[in-house]
């Protein structure tokens, strides 16, 4: 079951953002291992899945899978507009080695909850023995998971064991938990600034953007968790919003690459269109991150 800090990974980019950084992937993938998150998350959001080709997004899901080595959990993202395409990434995902994958509500078109049922279902049962973790985030995709939907998949279906929930909604993230009975059922946050919140009202951990560069607070938040050191654990909660406040500086994404760069080692480029920071929003953002008192 996934706990605890999940980074979304991020993936570096060589060439004006044409081709993956291989190498610097690797050193990502062990630069967060070696700082104690206890698990990935991989080809979502964060890591550019979308606007990743298929090829390119299976050559990732090696890579981290690979690099990894079992030695925390690599769930892999695997919704495209396609549900052949999902089933086939789905597939690849259990057969190069990840230990599970995530289904976000597919996007663009509405779907109601029989078609989103159909779509589920038709996944689980192309997979029946590989974890899958639901993803709702209807910011993105447009359609949301209600609680009901993702009850009675948890109920049909072994391999259904846990949902990553985006909506920024807490009362929705409750109900989660309130309505899914189902032993060893993980409910997940995706918000940063919800992660000290979600594990006091049940919640079993946080797929953090944060993470990549600054994985830090949020494994020193989790462990004082766990020892009910609530003072320590709500000052590294704080630190967590004031690195929200920064990494929102200059256009998507641009500020966690960089942010990384700043911890010593190459994490250049994002996919087009998505684009990287003007030497102005640079300085601007490395003013503000010079005021927080980081001590890493």
């Amino acid at each position: 079951m996934l706990h605890g800090v999940i980074p979304a990974v991020m993936v570096p980019f060589l060439n004006n953002g044409k081709d993956i950084d291989q190498e610097s992937l690797r050193q990502h993938v062990d630069f967060m291992i070696e700082k104690g998150v206890h698990g990935f998350f991989v080809n979502g959001t964060m890591g550019e899945g979308m606007v990743l080709n298929n090829d390119e997004r299976k050559l990732v899901t090696e890579i981290v899978v690979d690099q990894t080595a079992k030695r925390i959990p690599v769930v892999i993202q695997v919704t495209t507009t396609n549900q052949d395409e999902t089933i086939e990434l789905s597939r690849h995902a259990r057969d190069v080695g990840a230990d599970g994958i995530s289904i976000i509500a597919p996007s663009f078109y509405p779907f109601d909850s029989i078609a989103l049922r159909g779509f589920f279902e038709a996944i689980a049962g192309e997979v029946p023995e590989f974890p899958i973790y639901l993803y709702n985030n209807p910011g993105r995709s447009g359609n949301n998971i209600t609680p009901k939907l993702a009850a009675e998949l948890a109920d049909k279906w072994p391999n259904m064991i846990g949902i990553k929930d985006s909506s920024k909604d807490i009362m929705l993230f409750q109900e989660y938990i309130d309505v899914i009975k189902k032993d060893g059922y993980a409910s997940i946050i995706g918000t940063d600034g919800m992660v000290l919140t979600s594990l006091y009202i049940g919640g079993n951990g946080v797929v953090s953007a944060i993470a990549n560069p600054y994985p830090e607070p949020f494994v020193k938040l989790y462990d004082a968790f766990n020892k009910k050191d609530f003072v320590e654990a709500t000052r590294q909660n704080f630190l967590i919003s004031q690195l929200r406040d920064v990494l929102k500086i200059g256009p998507y994404l641009a500020a966690y690459k960089y942010a990384i760069e700043t911890r010593g080692y190459r994490f250049s480029g994002l996919r087009k269109p998505l684009r990287d920071f003007t030497s102005q929003e640079k300085a601007t953002f490395e003013a503000a991150l010079a005021k927080l008192d980081l001590n890493f």
